[in-house]
C-alpha cells in the first residue's frame, strides 16, 4: 500500500480543485502516495494552553535525546534494560552499565532511580531517571506508570531541576491510549496537589506522530476539563 502511486497526482492533486476541503487538507501534499492521500489526512490536534504552574509541552521530534532539559525520564522495566540503540550509541553504552550498577543495589516497581549524565555523552540532559513501569516481560503496569511519574517529578523538584524530558510510557508493548491516560492523569493530579519549588517545564517527546496525537488528545481532555470548571 505504501508504494502505490496515485493516478490523480501530477505535481499536485488534480482532484482538490473539484472538492471543498478544509484548509489543512488543501495545504497537505501527499506527494502522490495513496497512503498519504489528502482526502484521508487527519488534522493534527492542537495542545491547549497549560493551566498548571508547571508548563507541559507535548511534541514530536526527530531525536528526543537532543531536547535540552535538566533531566531525562526513561520508562523501563525492573531489569533496567535500555533497548533503544540510539540511546545506547549516544551514551557510548555507559547508560546501560550505570543501570546495571543500580540494579545490583535493588530496584522496586513504580519507583524512579537516577544517575548523572557523563560529560562525553551526546544526550542533552544532565540527569538520567529510570522510571520502573514494567516487569522483566516489559508488560506495562498502569499503577506503576502513575507511581513512577509522580516519584520522578517530586525527586527532580527536590534536586532543584527546572525541566524534565519524559518519554511516552507505552514501553513499546502497551496500548498508547491506556499508557497516555495513566501518565498524564498522574502528572495532572500531582500538579494539583504538590507545590513545585524548582520544576517549571515538562517536555513529553516522541518520534512518531501517532503517539503525539494520542498524548495531546488525552492532555486536552484531562487538563481542559479542569480549565472549564475553573471558568464556571
Amino acid at each position: 500500500m505504501s508504494n502505490l502511486n496515485c493516478p490523480f497526482y501530477n505535481h499536485k492533486c488534480i482532484l482538490k480543485e473539484q472538492a471543498f476541503l478544509p484548509d489543512f487538507k488543501n495545504e497537505h501534499d501527499c506527494k502522490g502516495l495513496i497512503n498519504k492521500c489528502s482526502f484521508y489526512a487527519k488534522e493534527k490536534p492542537k495542545q491547549l494552553p497549560s493551566i498548571t504552574d508547571v508548563k507541559i509541552i507535548i511534541k514530536q521530534v526527530d531525536n528526543p535525546y537532543l531536547v535540552r532539559a535538566d533531566g531525562l525520564v526513561y520508562p523501563t522495566n525492573n531489569v533496567l534494560a535500555i533497548d533503544d540503540p540510539v540511546l545506547n550509541k549516544m551514551t557510548l553504552g555507559k547508560a546501560q552499565s550505570n543501570c546495571d550498577k543500580l540494579l545490583k543495589k535493588g530496584v522496586k516497581m513504580g519507583y524512579s532511580y537516577y544517575f548523572p549524565v557523563e560529560e562525553n555523552w551526546k544526550i542533552k540532559q544532565k540527569y538520567f531517571f529510570n522510571a520502573i513501569i514494567a516487569g522483566e516481560s516489559r508488560l506495562v503496569n498502569e499503577g506503576d506508570v502513575s507511581s513512577s511519574m509522580k516519584k520522578s517529578l517530586i525527586l527532580a523538584d527536590e534536586m532543584g531541576l527546572e525541566s524534565l524530558l519524559i518519554l511516552p510510557c507505552d514501553n513499546g508493548t502497551h496500548d498508547i491510549s491506556l499508557a497516555s491516560m495513566s501518565q498524564l492523569s498522574s502528572i495532572f493530579i500531582l500538579c494539583q496537589k504538590h507545590k513545585f519549588v524548582s520544576l517549571k517545564k515538562i517536555f513529553i517527546c516522541m518520534q512518531d506522530e501517532e503517539s503525539e496525537s494520542v498524548l495531546i488528545e488525552y492532555y486536552n481532555r484531562i487538563f481542559g476539563e479542569k480549565s472549564d470548571r475553573q471558568t464556571i
